[in-house]
């Protein structure tokens, strides 16, 4: 997509000039219609809405209450509920393929229905939610933490260990307690956004399965950039980068999968003047349209998780903070999960921090300071969209070997049991 050529400023003299036009149509069009003298349709209106408000009245009552009553069962069980960091630090010579962190994700697929009272009377809302965190900066590197609630840390352990028996994994404090609650502020600046997909979350993301040199068939490991890109901070920038996942279910997306399906075959059908019943082969399709539908099928085969992505980059004025690096550099590793014929990751405009216009920089820290805000507290503030196992451990996994950079913690020292022949001596 090339660069656009609008100017903001003459769009924006538009917008008032046809807002005025309109004003300045509907007074006089409210001063034609009392001056004229027929108030017939205004007591029939009356008359309808006495007559019917005892049946009507109470469907936007219920729509009204069901979302604000949704909404607060959601604020106080998330803000009551405890969470813990867990740092997994990965082995030094992982030599597992990103398919190993796809059977971590499909294993934490425990989704189950809450039936009619867990909704309404509020016991529970939804799903486990979990965040799988990404952190860098100067002074600790390049970290992998993930957010859960006490009741998940064994399943996150045991499906760790399962793949990775010679990671470390412990518990520490909240690291985001080591910078000012309070950021941005007169020392600390701060640019953030949440990811969305360009196009339905049916449409799948590049793959891990792709990232493969053609030549010499070595995997290229699609986090090598990010990481060194972190590895690049200085002791005053931190970059995070958040995925908040909880199990989806299967229906709630196969079926919006195979109407996408449907429509792509049914679209070629229509230019080419064929028929869907009739012997039609997705073998017929052009090569673009098939690879999307090839990736949904594939996609279908997987289970997958409400997800919210975002990222924040923040640093001291003066003294770091570098947009170019952070985040220009950033938004250049997310781009490679992105294919044109598939879906890509765009930085979403109703939380990305700018502001245009008026009250700028008042907006601007709102919405700075509210970024930051849900990154801390794993609020799903912005857009969610499903991406199945296999999505998720393309953007999150444990980097192979072939990733050198210093700034990654790496368990140094292998783990092992102990000999079988090992002596010892009994207790009488």
């Amino acid at each position: 997509m090339g660069a656009s050529n609008k100017n903001p400023d003459k769009e924006y003299r538009y917008f008032l000039f046809i807002l005025i036009l309109l004003g300045v149509v509907l007074v006089l069009a409210v001063y034609l219609f009392f001056s004229s003298g027929d108030y017939v349709v205004l007591f029939n209106v009356g008359r309808i809405v006495k007559s019917s408000w005892w049946f009507v009245l109470p469907i936007p009552i219920w729509i009204v209450y069901d979302r604000v009553w949704g909404e607060y069962r959601s604020i106080i069980t998330y803000r009551g509920r405890e969470y813990i960091y867990l740092e997994v630090i990965p082995p030094n010579d992982i030599e597992k393929s990103t398919k190993s962190m796809e059977s971590v994700f499909t294993s934490m697929h425990t989704w189950s229905k809450p039936n009619f009272f867990e909704n309404y009377c509020g016991w529970r809302v939804g799903q486990e939610k979990y965040s799988f965190e990404i952190i860098g900066d100067g002074e600790n590197g390049v970290r992998f933490i993930i957010k859960v609630s006490p009741i998940a840390k064994d399943l996150i352990e045991s499906a760790i260990y399962a793949q990775y028996p010679e990671a470390e994994i412990r518990v520490i404090e909240d690291y985001t307690k080591t910078f000012p609650k309070d950021i941005p502020n007169k020392n600390w600046d701060l640019w953030g956004t949440g990811l969305v997909p360009l196009k339905e979350d049916c449409v799948p993301l590049r793959s891990y399965r792709d990232f493969k040199d053609d030549i010499t068939g070595e995997v290229i490991d699609p986090l090598a950039s990010l990481i060194e890109v972190m590895s690049k901070l200085s002791k005053n920038e931190a970059i995070w980068v958040q995925i908040i996942i909880s199990p989806q279910n299967e229906p709630d997306w196969v079926i919006p999968a195979n109407k996408k399906i449907r429509e792509i075959m049914e679209k070629f059908i229509e230019e080419s003047g064929g028929d869907l019943e009739s012997g039609f082969s997705v073998n017929m399709l052009p090569p673009g349209e098939q690879d999307v539908i090839k990736a949904i099928k594939n996609s279908l085969a997987r289970v997958a998780f409400e997800s919210t992505i975002r990222f924040v980059y923040f640093g001291k004025k003066g003294e770091g903070f570098n947009k170019a690096t952070g985040v220009g550099g950033t938004m250049g590793a997310i781009k490679q999960f992105n294919d044109n014929n598939l879906n890509s990751l765009l930085p979403d405009k109703r939380t990305k921090t700018f502001a245009n216009y008026h009250f700028q920089l008042t907006r601007l820290k709102y919405r700075q300071r509210k970024i930051f805000n849900d990154f801390k507290s794993i609020d799903r503030a912005g857009v969610s969209y499903n991406l199945t196992a296999e999505e998720l451990a393309t953007l999150y996994h444990f980097p192979s070997m072939n990733v050198k950079s210093g700034a990654l913690n790496r368990v140094e020292a292998k783990k092992s049991g102990a000999p079988t022949n090992l002596p010892f001596e009994e207790n009488e």
